[in-house]
């Protein structure tokens, strides 16, 4: 993604309220399209598993998952354009290995959304997460997206900006999964690339990127 185009003062970043989940699913599926349909399939079950787990993150915080918030930039109609997923994980907290099923949802009555697919994609992340971050508290940014008729307008540099003021009020690092676009972008806002290809005993499925906890 491009250096952001210094209207980034100007763009608002707010909450994702219940309201906003039917505009937030054909963001997600136009990042996750083609091959990647097998793992997230633009169906009614696929529609239907996103649904309940955007429920989670703009819901109500469970002690069984760290808590979720979902930062969006948008239109003059308050429509979405770009969003993040972002988990506050506490220290000792876990949102690795087969966490990933507390903080999405179930596929037990969605035949077509297969858990198996699923738990490839996310724990071979959830190894590289584990990895870089142990159990120190950390703000993750799970995902992050912009509708591909918005891109390049700083909608993602503001929701990194927002999600780092989080994490230096908490007084947290920040984690994300980097790799492709961005990169340039997230060192901009001090993330850092983390070599773990030893430690992971393979080729990482991708860049773990850190910015360290703000010094008081």
């Amino acid at each position: 993604m491009s250096a952001d185009d210094g209207s980034k003062a100007a763009i608002k970043v707010s909450l994702a309220t219940p309201d906003d989940i039917p505009e937030l699913i054909p963001i997600f599926w136009e990042a996750f399209s083609g091959p990647a349909e097998s793992t997230f399939p633009h169906t009614d079950g696929g529609r239907k598993w996103l649904e309940r787990s955007f429920e989670n993150f703009v819901g109500k915080p469970s002690h069984y998952r760290p808590e979720s918030k979902v930062p969006v930039v948008r239109n003059a109609n308050g429509r979405p354009l770009s969003f993040a997923i972002v988990h506050i994980v506490k220290p000792g907290q876990t949102a690795v290995g087969g966490s990933w099923k507390r903080r999405w949802s179930s596929t037990d009555d969605l035949p077509d959304v297969s858990e198996e697919h699923l738990a490839s994609f996310f724990e071979c992340l959830a190894k590289a997460h584990q990895l870089t971050m142990g159990k120190e508290g950390h703000v993750c940014i799970e995902f992050l997206m912009t509708k591909s008729t918005s891109r390049h307008k700083g909608y993602a540099t503001a929701l990194v900006d927002w999600v780092a003021k989080l994490a230096d009020d908490l007084g947290y690092a920040c984690y994300l999964d980097g790799g492709g676009r961005g990169m340039e972008m997230l060192e901009h806002a001090g993330f850092v690339a983390k070599d773990i290809g030893l430690k992971y005993g393979d080729i990482p499925p991708c860049v773990p990127m850190v910015r360290p906890t703000k010094e008081a």
